[in-house]
């Protein structure tokens, strides 16, 4: 698969001769995408292949894409130089740093992560970017779920349990703290930030970005990160938030997705989600 890449080299139009697999290395992390760096001579990039899983994880990439190129051109994210419709992949600039990490996150950081996320929200939305209804988002990962147990040819007690709890979360989950809508990211966590050797902050990964509520990618900031009430509550400010109402129900509505996502995804076990699920429940009831 990648040589049949690399074979396309006279159409990015970013090297004057064929590279080899020699020049390119797996970048790290990428649970749905693989990522490589591509070093050519006349600069380093990153080939990016997109996941198999991209349709059965909701992912519009056509949206991924537009979105992108007006980011790119508030200067906030890497700018892509090539897209290749047929071979699922494309190619960007290279941004050499670090990925960060939750024990990094401190309110510092969070502050300036907060300030750029603002400056995403103020962009005017490109039209034909669909908006995210966090029920319709968590069904197709319940879809996901129960095609799993269906390949399985049985239902155990714990594929019950776990079934059992859709419809309540569904119900309690569904629609949005407020009317407010702006372009969101979606997935802000850490490892979708690369921290470069002068401190700049580099927002990656755009796969999952849509019209949302700014509270969700607040929330999905703050996902994994040990901060204090007081802490959280500074960073709301920053951010320009006048009152939080409604805070408590958006973060409990990322934690959800992140949940099934996970879940999803093989990375959860099915007691870890029905323990996790029975606690957001409480929450949100």
């Amino acid at each position: 698969m990648l040589q049949q890449i690399l074979d396309d080299w006279p159409h990015w139009q970013l090297c004057s001769e064929a590279p080899t697999l020699d020049n390119i290395s797996p970048l790290p992390g990428g649970l749905t995408n693989h990522c490589y760096l591509l070093r050519l001579p006349e600069g380093d990039y990153v080939l990016r292949v997109e996941g198999r899983n991209s349709r059965a994880l909701d992912i519009n990439r056509a949206a991924e894409l537009t979105i992108h190129h007006l980011v790119a051109d508030q200067g906030l994210t890497p700018v892509i130089r090539f897209r290749s419709e047929s071979g699922h992949y494309w190619i960007r600039d290279y941004v050499p740093g670090m990925p960060l990490t939750n024990p990094q996150l401190d309110l510092r950081l969070l502050l300036t992560m907060a300030q750029q996320l603002q400056q995403l929200h103020q962009l005017r939305p490109p039209a034909g970017i669909p908006k995210l209804s966090i029920s319709e988002k968590a069904g197709h990962y319940w879809d996901i779920i129960t095609a799993q147990f269906a390949i399985m040819d049985r239902m155990t007690a714990a594929a019950d349990e776990l079934l059992a709890l859709r419809g309540p979360l569904q119900s309690l989950l569904s629609g949005a703290p407020d009317n407010q809508r702006c372009l969101c990211h979606m997935d802000p966590t850490a490892p979708n930030w690369i921290q470069t050797a002068d401190n700049k902050l580099v927002l990656l990964d755009w796969e999952y970005a849509a019209i949302g509520h700014p509270l969700w990618d607040l929330a999905a900031l703050l996902q994994g990160v040990d901060l204090s009430a007081d802490d959280e509550q500074t960073l709301l400010q920053a951010y320009g938030l006048k009152h939080y109402r409604g805070w408590e129900f958006a973060k409990t509505q990322m934690s959800y997705l992140a949940a099934l996502w996970y879940r999803a995804q093989g990375l959860w076990s099915d007691r870890e989600l029905i323990a996790y699920l029975n606690g957001l429940k409480a929450l949100a009831e």
